[in-house]
């Protein structure tokens, strides 16, 4: 057998009493060794002061012309697409933000934040590890000089519990689990904008495919018309009242009016395509349900919120904002590696030999590191952090500035779109007084076919145009809704609500 101090021979009861004491040690200094947490305080930026956006002067001013008045009136709703009033338009979001893969990477990397988060709050607290060995060992002189060849080679064990401790004096741990913490509520912010610029798209996108087939309707409307005019036109040649010119003129006008269809038609199958990549689709394998302008209605109230409150509506402001949190937390990280570090371990375990009875042993250890020399690396990277808050904060202000001039935009051009709409609906009551007079002039032989030919174009422009304008007021009433944050955090298929949405949904 091996002397009494090659092996520890405490009975085995002792070792819980080890054990308790390695815990009652470390609760002991962990008060005394808690400090101060280094690195700058975090101050919020102070929102805008403006009580206006553009020339928009207050929450109900009037944003279209006399005819088409809509006020501007509150935030929107976490369901704004809905003030479309449309069944059709919610079927399409509500899958979009069901199925739509850009949403699902979004969530992840959400869920991938929120474990980082977690994974950071774990260094506050002690580490313990079950440890264990078995071998077969020898001691050599170097050991124990010439009386090593008296020990003879045994097999041993041990097996107990290892417990570690970062008391964190100077606070870098704590500041991990802030920047962890803001780095979550960021990507958060961005599954929200993602949220928001899908719904964006899915309803513009449905507005262009019901704003082309009107168009669709509205040229084959006409291209009836033309058959019917060459119709006409030939009858009277043949009659010998009217000569071969008007003819090949109806006939001209029919193959232009022709031609303006398949453009048109490619444009409704890519917008019907688009739609269905948004909705998680593969386009061979999903229909688009058929839209007309006439399945929408514009609201009376168009949300909006005034500068010092956009500042906490828009997503992507709030994530900037979160960035700053995130990079202002990472100086304190790099400062606290300027400082000491002191770690606390206490190790208890059973040993024994093999086949024979087992011993307590127990360690407890208190260590500290002070940088004194890394050749500039660690005040270069404090450096770095600093640089990367002063980048935050440009970027949030940048943000912040671009939110502005989006919801001034979108406001210019809901007015400018309305007045514009106002001035078409007149120009083809107008056409469509022309058209009569000069169909009735070339029917009583006064007029030649190029009156009517002429008036019809107008008639067709002024249609379309309409239907253009009437789409370009649906597309900056989105404009708005999306400028202003369009919030989702109730909306109506939530975050929390996807997994079982989504499981349900197969």
């Amino acid at each position: 057998m091996p002397p009494n101090f090659l092996l520890h021979t405490q009975r085995p009861k002792r070792v819980a009493a080890a054990s308790r004491a390695a815990q009652l040690i470390l609760v002991a200094l962990v008060p005394g060794l808690t400090g101060c947490t280094v690195g700058p305080t975090y101050k919020a930026p102070q929102p805008p002061d403006a009580a206006t956006i553009g020339e928009t002067r207050s929450e109900t001013a009037t944003v279209a012309s006399a005819n088409s008045p809509y006020q501007v009136a509150g935030k929107p709703g976490s369901d704004w697409w809905r003030l479309f009033r449309s069944p059709r338009l919610d079927a399409l979001v509500t899958e979009a933000l069901r199925n739509n893969w850009s949403i699902q990477a979004a969530q992840a990397n959400l869920r991938k934040a929120a474990e980082g988060l977690h994974a950071a709050q774990g260094s506050l607290m002690p580490q313990i590890d079950a440890t264990g060995s078995e071998g077969r060992q020898e001691y050599g002189a170097a050991l124990f000089g010439p009386w090593a060849w008296t020990f003879p080679a045994f097999s041993a064990y041990s097996a107990g519990l290892d417990v570690s401790y970062d008391p964190d004096i100077f606070g870098g741990n704590h500041r991990l689990v802030q920047m962890a913490g803001a780095q979550k509520d960021a990507e958060r912010e961005r599954r929200d904008v993602t949220m928001l610029l899908v719904v964006g798209d899915t309803v513009l996108t449905a507005f262009e495919a019901a704003s082309t087939a009107d168009q669709i309707t509205v040229i084959r409307g006409v291209i009836d018309t033309d058959r019917e005019t060459l119709r006409l036109a030939t009858l009277a040649w043949q009659a010998g009242r009217r000569p071969r010119l008007d003819v090949v003129t109806a006939e001209a006008q029919l193959a232009h009016d022709q031609s303006l269809l398949p453009p048109l038609i490619n444009a409704l199958e890519a917008a019907r395509t688009t739609l269905a990549v948004l909705t998680g689709h593969s386009p061979a394998g999903w229909t688009a349900p058929t839209l007309t302008l006439a399945d929408f209605n514009l609201p009376s109230d168009i949300p909006v919120v005034v500068p010092s409150e956009l500042v906490h509506a828009r997503p992507d402001i709030i994530g900037a904002e979160a960035m700053m949190r995130a990079t202002n937390a990472e100086i304190g990280v790099r400062t606290a590696d300027l400082y000491p570090r002191l770690t606390l371990s206490a190790a208890v375990a059973a040993e024994g030999l093999m086949g024979g009875p087992a011993g307590a042993a127990w360690r407890l250890i208190g260590g500290a590191a002070l940088p004194l020399f890394h050749g500039g690396t660690l005040m270069a990277r404090k450096k770095q952090a600093e640089e990367d808050y002063r980048i935050a904060f440009d970027h949030y202000q940048s943000v912040v500035i671009n939110g502005f001039r989006e919801v001034a935009d979108g406001l210019n051009g809901l007015k400018n779109a309305s007045t514009e709409l106002d001035n078409l609906r007149q120009a083809l009551t107008s056409a469509d007084d022309a058209l009569t007079l000069s169909q009735a002039g070339y029917q009583a032989g006064r007029e030649t076919i190029l009156q009517p030919i002429n008036a019809r174009r107008l008639v067709l422009l002024a249609r379309q145009n309409t239907v253009r304008a009437q789409t370009e007021m649906f597309r900056q009433t989105v404009r708005i809704m999306v400028a202003t944050g369009g919030g989702l955090a109730d909306a109506h298929v939530t975050p929390d609500q996807w997994r079982s949405v989504r499981l349900a949904a197969r």
